[in-house]
C-alpha cells in the first residue's frame, strides 16, 4: 500500500511570463528574420531538418529527477503512460542473497528486513539507473505511526505501507496477518519495495498529480490507485521469480505464493483479488518491467 505524504502543493511548471503586444511592423520584422534563419538551415543541412517531422519521430524525453520528482519544465503525468520503465524489457538478476533467520522478536525481524532490502537494492538499482532515473535506497521501519503520511483510507488498516522513501512493516500488524512464513514476508516486502521503484521513477508523484485533477473517490480516482498498486504487485512477482531462480526460494513455493488470490479488503484501491493475482503472475512469468505496465492497459485489467 502507498500512503501519500501530508501537504505539499504541486507547483505549476508551465507558468508563463506574458509580454505586452507588439506593433505589426515589429512582427513582420521578426518573421522575416525567422524565415531567413530557416532558409539558411535548410541549405546547410536539408536532411536533418526535413527528415521525419511527424508524430512518430518524437521521443519521450526523460526529465531530470530529484528524489523521484521531475524538475520544472516537465509535466509530471507524462511519467505514467510514457515512463521509461514501461518500455524497458529490463529484468532482475537471479537473487541468491543470504538472509538471517526470520523470528517474531523485533531484534530478529529488523536484521531480516534490512538484509532483504539490501538484496532488493542490488537487484533494482541497475534497472532504475539504466532507465536514466536517479537512485537512492529506501529506509525500513517496523513502526506503524508516522507524522509524515496520511491516515489509512476507510476503516481497514494495511499489513504494510510505503511513504516518502520509507517502507513500513509494522511488526504487530505483519505478524497478525501473515505470521512468520518467510515467502509471505518476502512478497509483501517486494510489493512495498515496488512502490519505492515507482517513487524513483516519478510514478508516485505523477499519480498524485493526476488524482488531484479528478474528483476524490470517483471511479477514475480509484482506477488510478489500482493501476499504481497492481504495478507494485507485478514488481513483487518479478522479485519472487528472481528469488526462485537464484535459490532463495524453491520454484514451486514461490509460484504458490504468487498464484494466491489477492485480498478483498482493499479491492477498491488495490484491484480485485483476481487482478492482484494476475499481475503478480505476470511479473513472475514475464519478468520484465515492460510487462508490468499497468498504465497502458484497459480498465478491465485494473478493475
Amino acid at each position: 500500500m502507498f500512503r501519500r505524504r501530508r501537504g505539499g502543493a504541486v507547483p505549476d511548471p508551465w507558468e508563463e511570463d506574458r509580454q505586452p503586444g507588439n506593433s505589426p511592423l515589429a512582427i513582420f520584422g521578426v518573421l522575416g528574420v525567422v524565415f531567413l534563419i530557416v532558409l539558411l538551415a535548410v541549405v546547410a543541412e536539408p536532411g536533418k531538418l526535413l527528415a521525419g517531422g511527424g508524430e512518430d519521430s518524437e521521443t519521450t524525453e526523460v526529465p531530470e529527477m530529484r528524489d523521484g520528482v521531475p524538475q520544472p519544465g516537465f509535466e509530471p503525468v507524462a511519467l505514467l503512460e510514457d515512463n521509461p520503465l514501461n518500455s524497458e524489457n529490463a529484468s532482475l538478476e537471479p537473487a541468491d542473497c543470504r538472509l538471517p533467520e526470520l523470528a517474531e522478536s523485533e531484534t530478529r525481524m529488523r536484521p531480516y528486513y534490512d538484509a532483504a532490502v539490501r538484496c532488493l537494492n542490488t537487484l533494482w538499482r541497475p534497472v532504475v539507473v539504466r532507465a536514466d532515473l536517479s537512485w537512492a535506497p529506501p529506509e525500513v521501519s517496523l513502526r506503524s505511526r508516522t507524522s509524515d503520511c496520511s491516515e489509512t483510507e476507510g476503516t481497514s488498516r494495511p499489513t504494510a505501507f510505503y511513504c516518502d522513501g520509507t517502507i513500513h512493516m509494522p511488526r504487530q500488524w505483519v505478524l497478525s496477518d501473515i505470521g512468520t512464513r518467510e515467502p509471505a514476508h518476502l512478497i509483501l516486502l517486494a510489493h512495498e519495495y515496488g512502490h519505492h521503484v515507482q517513487q524513483r521513477a516519478g510514478v508516485l508523484r505523477a499519480s498524485t498529480v493526476r488524482q488531484e485533477g479528478v474528483e476524490v473517490r470517483s471511479p477514475e480516482w480509484f482506477r488510478i490507485s489500482r493501476r499504481l498498486e497492481l504495478q507494485a504487485d507485478c514488481y513483487s512477482g518479478m522479485f519472487m521469480a528472481a528469488a526462485a531462480e537464484g535459490g532463495m526460494l524453491r520454484e514451486r513455493v514461490a509460484e504458490r505464493f504468487v498464484s494466491a488470490a489477492g485480498s478483498t479488503q482493499l479491492s477498491d484501491t488495490h484491484g480485485s483479488p483476481g487482478n492482484q493475482r494476475d499481475w503478480k503472475l505476470t511479473g513472475f512469468r514475464e519478468r520484465t518491467t515492460a510487462a508490468c505496465d499497468t498504465w497502458n492497459v484497459s480498465a478491465e485489467r485494473v478493475r
